[in-house]
């Protein structure tokens, strides 16, 4: 597929599909090209749904092959349809210098619908609530109760969210230590899910040089079915999303476009407001 490289000019200007099989996140495709015996504008809808791809629409394309934009889950995947009309290519279109010619299409493509498919799946996730639901401004965070960067976001974020400019909307999971889940299910289960969590971040925030197995909230022995579930639910979405480190906080910027950020990184709620940081 690539031209021929017989002068710099062409060098310069050549175009190579490569079948990048990493791009499609851990799915197993069997060969390159795809298969199909009609002359449709795309694979069978059988093998997308196989594969959990989800088309969003046709994209500008270099290279002159007519081109699809996908996701599965938050990996952006281009689908390129052969001249022969019969048969595909899911991968990189690169020039001769291997920089990803369509990149920047394929980006802008499925920026918002994968966005707005992840803030309903998060909106489904059993969450707990920080702040007023008639905030204006909404932030959802991955949080375990050992985290101290989790801690640190729900202290600096307290101006905001009691003055009724942020909800915060926490999403436990448990992942750093092994009574995470146990302190996790006791928030979760207390008769009241919001005043347990405030409760266990003032003690964990008052508390220094302690150990963080004894911080806060005293972890459950016996875990609760419901609260399992929702545990293993709210990881697995964290997973999903290619999320490594709590906390991690996810919002609508002020275009609507879903924004993600892991840890605490300086500025992360002017980020949040769409404030620009002081200076």
């Amino acid at each position: 597929m690539s031209a021929p490289l017989s002068n710099p000019s062409r060098r310069r200007t050549a175009l190579i599909a490569t079948a990048s099989l990493a791009l499609v996140a851990g799915a197993s495709i069997a060969a390159a090209t795809l298969a199909w015996a009609g002359a449709n504008d795309l694979p069978s809808e059988q093998f997308l749904a196989e594969q959990g791809l989800t088309v969003v629409g046709p994209m500008p394309s270099s290279g002159g092959l007519k081109a699809w934009a996908a996701y599965r889950e938050q990996q952006p995947i281009p689908i390129y349809r052969l001249p022969d009309g019969k048969h595909w290519v899911i991968g990189t279109v690169i020039d001769a210098q291997g920089k990803d010619v369509n990149a920047k299409a394929l980006h802008s493509a499925v920026q918002k619908p994968m966005g707005q498919q992840t803030w309903a799946d998060l909106e489904r996730t059993h969450w707990i609530g920080d702040g007023k639901p008639d905030a204006p401004q909404i932030a959802y965070v991955f949080t375990d109760p050992n985290c101290p960067y989790c801690n640190q976001l729900w202290r600096e974020a307290r101006p905001l969210v009691q003055s009724g400019q942020l909800q915060l909307r926490h999403i436990l999971v448990a992942v750093l230590r092994p009574n995470s889940e146990g302190k996790a299910a006791a928030i979760l289960h207390a008769p009241s899910p919001e005043q347990a969590l405030a409760s266990h971040a003032q003690a964990y925030a008052d508390a220094h040089g302690k150990s963080p197995d004894t911080l806060g909230i005293a972890a459950l022995t016996r875990i609760p079915l419901s609260a399992r579930d929702a545990l293993a639910n709210n990881l697995s979405l964290m997973n999903a999303m290619g999320l490594r480190a709590t906390p991690a906080t996810v919002w609508k910027n002020a275009q609507g476009l879903v924004q993600i950020r892991t840890g605490m990184p300086p500025g992360l709620l002017d980020s949040v407001m769409d404030k620009k940081p002081v200076k």
